[in-house]
């Protein structure tokens, strides 16, 4: 199936006695299926446009959908509105992948058309971008408009109401406007900390030299996440190894709080409590871990061992510090054993748990302080290099 999506701008469906955008690429192209976008203002044109298209031919009767959302006048000129309502819309599973698309850059604000090139882009739709000049080539800006004219007589006058109308259709690769819109695109996921999809993003873009780090940068940070390793550029840096480990896996847990997936960072901040426990009691009193060790398999041993150990030599102040992270255990059983939701109380106790975790790390290890903003150090350099020319 052929499926025109398109936007109304002002001159829809018709103006000065020619085809507006939406008209003439239905004209040429002769689509099936019409999805139109309207906003609280272009939505009073329905009934003109319907009209206008079933004037096309006798025999042309395209099935025309409005698009189900009708946008708010004050938001047609935001990108990330725009970007946000049409990103659920346009989705490669709700089509066939066997239609094509044709998509109308000439029609609305130009954040909408912005938004509607880059999602079908990014999604891997069949598609094919189509600009219409005016008539003269030059803007339409001087042209009456003809909204309150009857749409009759419009159509009468039309002069491509023809079987030998001028073809104005381009076919545009756009392709200056595409490399612009993946870049903004991947900047704002790298700012999210999405370094996959920012890099899958960033795929579809030929390469300089300039681009290729970046991506091999962001590589590494998706393997590093993946596995949970340490960052290339972390590991360059002269800390031991067991100060390395922790400082990346606070960091992880951070960032998963950041974009917002709380029940990994319950999960992940249990374990890193327990390794920071297991490595201060190694240092302090391998003694006793020793003897431990002689009664159980090292691999058995638990979080209530290290915390006896604690107490038997009157460590409260680190017993003090671990306790908010200590207090999220019912929090992180339930979201690893049962399908129970989380409470806004339990998003609570992560937030301060962190903040304790961070104070545990700061107190306990040393290293330059600025390695705790590693990450937002790694995305302001990426998104410099994305800025530069």
């Amino acid at each position: 199936m052929r499926i025109l999506i398109s936007s109304v701008g002002d001159t829809d469906p018709i103006r000065g006695f020619r085809d507006g955008a939406l008209l003439h690429i239905a004209r040429k192209y002769r689509p099936d299926k019409i999805i139109i976008i309207y906003s609280e203002r272009t939505v009073l044109r329905h009934d003109r446009i319907v009209a206008a298209l079933h004037s096309i031919e006798e025999s042309y009767s395209p099935e025309i959908e409005q698009y189900p959302t009708i946008i708010k006048n004050s938001e047609v000129f935001i990108f990330d509105k725009m970007y946000e309502q049409f990103e659920r819309f346009l989705n490669p599973a709700f089509f066939n992948n066997t239609d094509e698309f044709i998509l109308n850059l000439s029609s609305g604000t130009p954040q909408i058309k912005s938004a509607l090139f880059i999602i079908n882009r990014l999604n891997d739709i069949n598609v094919k971008a189509v600009q219409v000049p005016s008539p003269t080539g030059s803007s339409n800006e001087r042209l009456e408009h003809d909204n309150e004219e009857d749409i009759d007589e419009l159509i009468e006058t039309n002069e491509d109401n023809s079987p030998n109308f001028e073809d104005r259709t381009i076919e545009d690769k756009s392709e200056k406007f595409r490399h612009a819109l993946l870049k903004r695109t991947a900047k704002n996921l790298i700012e999210k900390y999405d370094y996959r999809a920012a890099l899958d993003v960033l795929n579809g873009l030929i390469s300089d030299d300039n681009l290729r780090k970046v991506k091999e940068e962001l590589k590494n940070l998706v393997d590093a996440l993946d596995r949970q390793d340490i960052p290339q550029r972390l590991k360059k840096r002269k800390l031991d190894e067991t100060t390395k480990r922790v400082l990346n896996a606070y960091m992880i847990i951070d960032i998963q709080k950041k974009r917002s997936n709380v029940g990994e960072s319950f999960i992940r901040m249990r374990s890193l409590l327990e390794f920071i426990a297991e490595d201060y009691i190694n240092k302090n009193y391998p003694q006793d871990l020793r003897n431990i060790e002689n009664d159980f398999d090292r691999n058995y041993l638990l979080f209530g061992d290290y915390i006896t150990i604690l107490k038997n030599n009157k460590e409260r102040k680190i017993l003090e510090e671990m306790k908010p992270i200590r207090e999220l255990t019912s929090s992180r059983n339930a979201i690893a054993h049962t399908l129970d939701p989380l409470s806004s109380e339990d998003v609570k106790k992560l937030s301060r748990a962190l903040k304790a975790l961070k104070k545990l790390i700061l107190t306990y290890y040393s290293f330059d302080k600025s390695l705790l903003d590693f990450y937002e150090n790694t995305n302001d350099r990426l998104l410099e290099s994305l800025n530069a020319k």
